[in-house]
């Protein structure tokens, strides 16, 4: 893959909004100025994406309940609901009672804010968080027929 062609700039900042990015930038460990700006540029642009309802992939986590009988039951039943939209999903086994699950979803943003809302709103899960991004996936060829 070809190395993006950079381009610099210059701008000025209140000394207050300098030095809060600044405490950004180490809190979140940032290695320049430049790289914690561009990343709050993309956040702006992701952010701009969702709010024109684009199509747009994410990641919903959920952290569940397993000791729930009918969760994992209602779970299925809802990815089966929305099969266009959830594309994949991981299952990890933290504790006896306490399951992690990371789906990959892909569609229209207010969709997967919409699903991501059924997901969470269901008796047993502890949280969940749905994280989009300025992406989409190629098509998945699925039930080819081979003459």
């Amino acid at each position: 893959m070809a190395k993006q062609k950079l381009a610099r700039i210059s701008i000025t900042l209140p000394e207050n909004t300098l030095h809060a990015m600044d405490q950004k930038i180490v809190d979140q460990h940032y290695e320049s100025r430049s790289q914690a700006i561009v990343d709050m540029i993309n956040h702006h642009l992701i952010d701009d994406l969702a709010a024109h309802d684009e199509v747009m992939v994410g990641t919903l986590t959920l952290l569940y309940d397993v000791s729930l009988k009918t969760l994992r039951a209602q779970l299925i039943d809802l990815q089966q609901q929305h099969l266009s939209q959830v594309i994949s999903s991981l299952h990890i086994q933290l504790d006896d009672d306490k399951v992690m699950q990371v789906m990959l979803m892909q569609g229209a943003s207010s969709d997967l804010r919409v699903i991501s809302e059924q997901f969470k709103a269901l008796k047993g899960v502890i949280k969940g968080h749905l994280e989009l991004m300025d992406a989409v996936m190629p098509p998945i060829p699925q039930n080819t027929e081979h003459a």
